[in-house]
Order: C-alpha cells, then sequence, then structure tokens
C-alpha cells in the first residue's frame, strides 16, 4: 500500500480532508518538517528548545502585561474611551475564560511560532452587530485561507468536533506575521528550521554526551607495581579526600603513582562555543536584537548600555508587533464609521518605566515645558489628581539676569 493511499484511506474519509491538508496533519502529528540535522521541527517541537520557549516566553509576556487602550480623539483631543464597547474586550476580558494578558500572551504565541493568530469575532444573532467577545482559534483549527476573485478572503476550517465549515473574513480577527502572498503569515519555524533543527540536535549530542560518556575529573597514573587492591585505594582516596572542606588536602600517592586532573576538551571548547553560536541566532530570528536581552551577554553589561539594550528591545522586538496588532484591530474590529472616530493604543509605557529618580526628573522637565500637566503624571503613578492641577502651565523656570552678570541669582517668575 503506498503512503498516498494509506493517508487517503486514513484521513480522508472522516474529515472530508483533502490530501494536501492530511499531509500537513501527518506532518505536524509526526513531529514537523525533517531537517538535514535529523531533527523534525514544527512548531511544538521548536518549543522544546531551550532558546526558543525563552523567546516565545518574553514576547508572550511582554505583550500580555502591555494594557489595550481604545482612544477617542475629537479633532486635535485624544481622550479614553472607557464607555466604547470593544474597551473592555481589549482592554480587560475578551471573553469570558480569558483575561486580556491571556488573550493577547497568546496572539503572540501563535504569531511568533505559526505566522498567523485567528480569533471568531461572536456577534451573537447578528452577523453585522457589535461585537461581543473574541474566541481564539487554537493551532491547526483554520486548515486554510483562500482569498476570492473579488479579493475577499474565506477560512477553511475544521472545529474539534469535526465539523467543516467556510467561515467569511468579515467573521475572523486575522494578526499576521511576516506577509508575503499578502493575507497569510509566513510560518517562522519553517522558514528557519534548519538553524532550529541545528540547535535542537546539538543540544540533544549534550545530553547524551555528557549523560553517557565517561569523564572523569582527575586520573591517577600507575608506573610502578600494580595495586594489589584498587577497589580500597579508591574507596581511601574518596573517604579522604572527596567532598566539601577536603579539596585542598595533601594527596600521598605511592607505587610511582602520578596525579593529572583533566580540564576541559578543546573539542568540549568547540561545541559550547557552538551553543552560543546557535542561541545567538535563534535570538536574532525572534528579535532581530542582541543576545544581551536574553542575560546571555560575556561580559556584565553597564547601567548606560543595559539602558540602550532595553530601548532597543522596546524598538526593534516588541514595538513592530505592538504597531502591527493595533492596525489589525482597526482593520477586522472597527468599522468604517468607528474609524473615524476611534482607534487602538497598546501602552508600552510600562516598559519604559525607569528608577523613581529617572520618573521624577522626567515628570518635572515634562510639567516644565508643558507637555503634561500634574494631574497626567500623577495618574501615571495611580495617583489622585488634585484641584488645579489639570492646568498646563510652568510651574518654575529661570531667566538670566538682563546683563548676563554671572554672579546675580537667576530671577524666578511664578
Amino acid at each position: 500500500m503506498s503512503i498516498r493511499t494509506w493517508i487517503k484511506q486514513k484521513f480522508l474519509p472522516k474529515a472530508a480532508l483533502t490530501l494536501s491538508e492530511a499531509l500537513k496533519r501527518l506532518m505536524a502529528a509526526s513531529g514537523g518538517t525533517p531537517t538535514a540535522s535529523g531533527v523534525s521541527v514544527s512548531p511544538d517541537t521548536a518549543m522544546r528548545q531551550a532558546t526558543v520557549y525563552s523567546c516565545v516566553n518574553i514576547l508572550s509576556r511582554v505583550a500580555g502585561m502591555l494594557p489595550c487602550h481604545v482612544m477617542q480623539k475629537q479633532g486635535k483631543i485624544r481622550s479614553l474611551a472607557e464607555d466604547f464597547y470593544l474597551y473592555e474586550l481589549l482592554h480587560d476580558q475578551p471573553n469570558e475564560w480569558m483575561t486580556a494578558p491571556e488573550f493577547w500572551g497568546m496572539a503572540m504565541n501563535h504569531v511568533a511560532l505559526r505566522g498567523n493568530f485567528f480569533a471568531i469575532k461572536n456577534r451573537g444573532l447578528s452577523l453585522t452587530g457589535p461585537v461581543r467577545e473574541l474566541i481564539p482559534l487554537a493551532p491547526g483549527i483554520v486548515d486554510e485561507v483562500k482569498q476570492l476573485p473579488n479579493y475577499e478572503l474565506v477560512y477553511k476550517c475544521t472545529f474539534p468536533d469535526g465539523t467543516r465549515k467556510d467561515v467569511p473574513g468579515s467573521q475572523i480577527m486575522h494578526l499576521r506575521g511576516m506577509v508575503v502572498n499578502g493575507y497569510m503569515g509566513v510560518n517562522p519555524i519553517q522558514y528557519m528550521r534548519e538553524a532550529i533543527g541545528f540547535a535542537i540536535g546539538a543540544e540533544e549530542f549534550g545530553a547524551r554526551y555528557f549523560g553517557q560518556g565517561l569523564h572523569p575529573g582527575a586520573v591517577i597514573e600507575q608506573t610502578g607495581p600494580s595495586l594489589k587492591d584498587p577497589a580500597t585505594f579508591r574507596q581511601v582516596a574518596d573517604e579522604v579526600y572527596g567532598g566539601l572542606g577536603k579539596s585542598h588536602r595533601i594527596m600521598l600517592l605511592e607505587s610511582g603513582m602520578k596525579y593529572q586532573k583533566i580540564t576541559i576538551d578543546p573539542k568540549d571548547a568547540q561545541f559550547l562555543e557552538l551553543r552560543k553560536f546557535q542561541k545567538s541566532e535563534i535570538v536574532d530570528i525572534f528579535f532581530g536584537h542582541p543576545l544581551t536581552v536574553m542575560n546571555s551577554g560575556e561580559n556584565t553589561p553597564t547601567y548606560a548600555s543595559a539602558e540602550q539594550f532595553n530601548i532597543g528591545f522596546i524598538i526593534y522586538a516588541v514595538m513592530p508587533w505592538l504597531v502591527n496588532f493595533e492596525k489589525a484591530i482597526r482593520r477586522d474590529l472597527l468599522s468604517p464609521e468607528e474609524r473615524k472616530t476611534y482607534y487602538a493604543k497598546f501602552q508600552e509605557r510600562g516598559l519604559q518605566r525607569g528608577s523613581f529618580k529617572e520618573q521624577m526628573e522626567g515628570f518635572q522637565i515634562a510639567v516644565n515645558t508643558e507637555i503634561l500637566s500634574p494631574n497626567e503624571c500623577r495618574e501615571m503613578m495611580d495617583k489622585n489628581p488634585y484641584e488645579g492641577g489639570d492646568e498646563y502651565r510652568t510651574r518654575t523656570s529661570t531667566v538670566k539676569d538682563s546683563k548676563g552678570d554671572k554672579g546675580n541669582e537667576p530671577k524666578v517668575q511664578r
């Protein structure tokens, strides 16, 4: 029996899948696409690699911790649209069993590993009414996305109960990663499966190497007459010189014995360098940012360099995803009329928060230059407003003496 006949008998009669869809499911069930290193790589198997898991975990947690606000614009005035029907869905709870951090963390996980995230827009009994909840679709439910001649999208879905249904694009919220064909995000794991497969293979090789290989810390070479009872000598050596607090005792050897400490083999050192290179390469796949973000730098970063790394992490690793999500919300959840007034905005200010002293200095500059009012600064710190704190006016400013005399004290305007 050929493999194609077996697939048809195994999958097609039950789920009415096409042959290509059945092949995809079989490949996923077997662990993913094989690589030159002999390791099969899929989004699920890739997550078992430590660096891949760390990258996706960081991105998911960051996406989940940043609140998504719905903003309202009236002319040049911007304000929170807390009374808008989408505000609670995006900011607090998109459905009855998930919180917003769980939802956005899941969305980031799917996009980072699979290139696409799908959620059904539940509108109740109406197909055109307001969205009441967002129901995320598990990986594998959307079998295919097709673009019709009129450029509308249709999502071919197979639900857990076996039901197959074509869902129109108007009922789907679709977050995409990098796009090539215009409507589907590419799977980054499939594109980079060789690099990830090589890292998985190296990790497995290292585990087997250190788990099954012989790696003594030292060797005692016998050049004289052979010992009558080697087991007794080994037991005495362990009792006298083994364990904490005994590492610096003077060892007494007999019968021409020589003690030789074993250092790391050059091949082992090259293996460790290879692991570091693979880790750096995988971090670059997900972040496009230096490895220091993962706390794996060779040198301890200074305060200034750590600050620059944090800024770079926000700019290159986080902000592109947030902007992508914001525009997808506008496209999929807002009507053409609502887009004129409302828009989504992830608040990334939490990632840019420095020390208390830096915050206070920043607020002082913002207030004195009339960028923020005192009450807006207090709101950022979850403090209550005070009367008169909504005014935009310079609290303190200095003016040099008109004569430019350095010895005179500056005048203060109030």
